[in-house]
């Protein structure tokens, strides 16, 4: 059914159908000029309170009100050094918010009752705990938040159903092909390194026992160096308040375990790491980048915005959408430990691959050796300006990236002044930054696929180091 709107026409005249958008773009002097632009607006800081509590917990609160909610993100270190820890680390974020409690609970009741909701997960370097709830159940959720981090009670019939579960899903996780590359990846770098693990092996979380989960608990569940940050419909200090009553049991233990030392990087080489039968192909390269306190940080962010961080930059604009190559193409930073990477990555069938990497190469040393634009650099400022008010607009996204600030190194100013930043880099200190990190004989890395279809046309191109025989990876390795 086609519905027609009428436009009042004058006084005697009939009514008309609604005018086209070229016709309301235009008066009889001539087409309708825009109004100008608004200047781009930052994000103020809220109010916000800001403290170490005695066991060592920092609490960041910041009012806004948005929205009458409140989300919380909290982040504890525990990075570890063996594939045993990896496996019981993801067992315990698993089990963190209904360990020893059936249902039914008081708690569990309570939570429900509110609309508080709470879940924990791992990476290689952090424990980290999201939630959320109506800003009158701030206390709840503190509470039950509480009672996860004070009270290690994970028992084996819990345990049990969780560990089994577990071992068939990293089965599928590990047979992924994202994940398959970056472990490859970790591993021509660096060796065998267990710390720097994102996903178990099945065998050792198969091996967790609910007294291994309790001792991982009470070891480095620990308020010392951990980071809570809520944000939302609360008044700051209350809310700080509430956190320090409810986790004053919460013990501050011994010192924090210090993290071994990355090993030396192998740099320079890109290996072809054989993946029998797969059908198409990822490739990684990494290359160290300056950390993020340092002054050039803002400048190789742009540069590598243009390079490959978003859909208008050159690498996604060669290689997907003018050659065709390239299911996917990236580029962005890694943390590996302490140490910042600067990475290109791609997904694409295995015949183009060896195309797509050549240009992967080409496109890196053209942005050394011809420098953004004006108007790329301006286009990736916008970009990446807009992206990030938006994230802040919303209590959620205040939150996690406040979270991710501080445990970077940063203070909780650092989400609002990181913009400022950008708007004040220049084309020259982008064109500098291009130049000092990437040259692609730099990069290090993998390209991961059928070693059989790859090795003559990766040979043509040169660069890769092709064995004469390897082991497949893929889920057999897990």
């Amino acid at each position: 059914m086609t519905v027609t709107s009428l436009v009042p026409s004058p006084a005697g005249e009939p009514a008309r159908a609604h005018r086209s958008a070229a016709e309301i773009g235009r008066t009889a002097a001539g087409a309708r000029t825009l109004p100008p632009l608004e200047a781009p607006r930052g994000h103020r800081l809220p109010a916000m309170a800001d403290t170490v509590l005695p066991n060592g917990l920092r609490v960041i609160a910041a009012r806004q009100p948005s929205t009458p909610m409140v989300e919380l993100r909290m982040s504890v270190p525990f990075a570890g050094a063996t594939f045993t820890h990896a496996a019981t680390a993801e067992v315990l974020a698993t089990v963190l918010f209904r360990r020893g409690r059936g249902e039914g609970t008081a708690r569990d009741t309570e939570m429900a009752r509110h609309g508080v909701t709470l879940a924990a997960h791992r990476s290689s370097q952090w424990l980290q705990v999201s939630g959320s709830a109506p800003g009158h159940a701030l206390d709840t959720l503190v509470g039950a938040l509480a009672d996860a981090v004070t009270e290690a009670n994970a028992d084996e019939a819990e345990i049990a159903p969780v560990r089994e579960r577990m071992v068939r899903q990293i089965a599928l996780i590990r047979a992924q092909p994202q994940v398959v590359a970056q472990e490859a990846l970790v591993a021509h770098c660096y060796g065998e390194l267990p710390a720097l693990q994102e996903v178990p092996f099945a065998a050792p979380v198969a091996a967790v026992t609910g007294a291994a989960v309790r001792a991982l608990h009470h070891e480095r569940l620990r308020p010392r160096g951990t980071v809570l940050v809520l944000v939302g419909d609360l008044d700051p200090e209350k809310a700080v308040a509430s956190v320090a009553a409810a986790t004053g049991a919460w013990g501050a233990g011994g010192p924090l375990p210090t993290p071994s030392p990355l090993p030396p990087l192998r740099a320079g080489r890109v290996a072809l790491v054989p993946r029998a039968g797969a059908v198409q192909s990822q490739i990684k390269l990494v290359r160290p980048a300056v950390t993020r306190t340092d002054d050039r940080f803002a400048a190789l962010s742009l540069a590598t915005l243009v390079f490959g961080g978003y859909f208008s930059s050159r690498l996604v604009t060669n290689i997907r959408e003018d050659k065709g190559l390239a299911y996917r193409a990236e580029a962005g930073f890694e943390d590996h430990l302490d140490r910042l990477m600067l990475t290109a990555d791609a997904d694409t069938a295995t015949q183009a691959t060896a195309t797509a990497y050549q240009e992967i190469r080409a496109e890196l040393g053209r942005l050394a050796t011809e420098p953004p634009s004006a108007t790329e650099v301006d286009a990736a400022r916008e970009y990446t300006v807009g992206m990030t008010m938006l994230t802040l607009a919303s209590q959620a996204g205040f939150a996690g990236s406040v979270a991710t600030a501080v445990c970077l190194g940063h203070e909780p100013e650092r989400v609002t002044a990181f913009p400022d930043l950008l708007r004040g880099v220049t084309r020259d200190q982008v064109a500098q930054v291009a130049r000092e990190f990437f040259d692609p004989d730099a990069f290090s890395g993998v390209v991961v696929g059928d070693a059989d279809r790859l090795a003559p046309g990766l040979r043509a191109v040169g660069g890769v180091e092709i064995a004469d025989a390897g082991t497949a990876v893929g889920a057999a390795g897990s």
